[in-house]
């Protein structure tokens, strides 16, 4: 699929993922925008004010923009054509592929997170038990990307506990597996994991949590539009 069919395929005032470059960073700045179609390769996002970090920053580096439909995500390299206080014009520049259908929608979350190793009784890979905090960065009916101030070891089965946003931060207990992990700078760890055992109950609790969120990514669409 090439940009022009990617473009078309997205919903005029949908919603959307973007990461943002930052000046002399190589964090990117996560935030949420409304997507406004113009002239294939070209589009404009759309943004709550306050939101754009306009002085941080960097137009000379590619944004990646990524619009989830339920199911595969189109995620792609845009470039910043203009900047205004309350919007981005965006020139598409490349797709970026997706291996794999999500079983579930994700949505941005912030919220509590610990990792553990697999039973107190048994030694993790340093030796010890260990307890990890972190904050979630998104949040799926199958798995989490979440931020640490320290690496997490690779054990092939921990344990979190999860505190749900939305639900007076219930706590939900399961088994999961570290999928993937990244350094994104010198204090801070990124990393995703698949749920490895968990109750349908827990499951549905998860997921009700995201609908709840998506319907509030919705109102930022009317109000952006009104």
């Amino acid at each position: 699929m090439d940009d022009k069919a990617a473009l078309s395929k997205i919903p005029d005032l949908k919603p959307v993922r973007i990461y943002l470059p930052i000046k002399n960073n190589n964090q990117r700045y996560r935030t949420q925008a409304v997507y406004k179609s113009a002239s294939p390769p070209r589009f404009e996002l759309r943004f709550q004010p306050g939101i754009l970090p306009l002085d941080y920053l960097d137009i000379e580096k590619n944004c990646l923009v990524n619009v989830d439909f339920g199911g595969p995500n189109i995620s792609m390299e845009a470039s910043i054509a203009t900047v205004t206080p309350l919007a981005l014009g965006m020139k598409a520049e490349q797709l970026v592929s997706h291996a794999q259908m999500r079983e579930f929608f994700r949505v941005d979350a912030i919220t509590d997170v610990i990792s553990k190793s697999f039973q107190p009784e048994f030694f993790g890979s340093q030796g010890r038990s260990w307890t990890i905090r972190g904050k979630t960065i998104d949040i799926s009916g199958n798995g989490i990307l979440a931020a640490f101030s320290e690496k997490p070891p690779g054990d092939e089965v921990v344990r979190l506990e999860l505190s749900l946003p939305e639900r007076d931060a219930q706590i939900i207990k399961l088994l999961a597996r570290q999928v993937r992990g990244q350094q994104i700078d010198e204090h801070q760890w990124e990393t995703a994991y698949h749920f490895q055992n968990i109750s349908s109950e827990d499951r549905d609790k998860i997921i009700g949590c995201c609908l709840e969120i998506q319907r509030r990514l919705l109102r930022l669409k009317v109000d952006v539009t009104n």
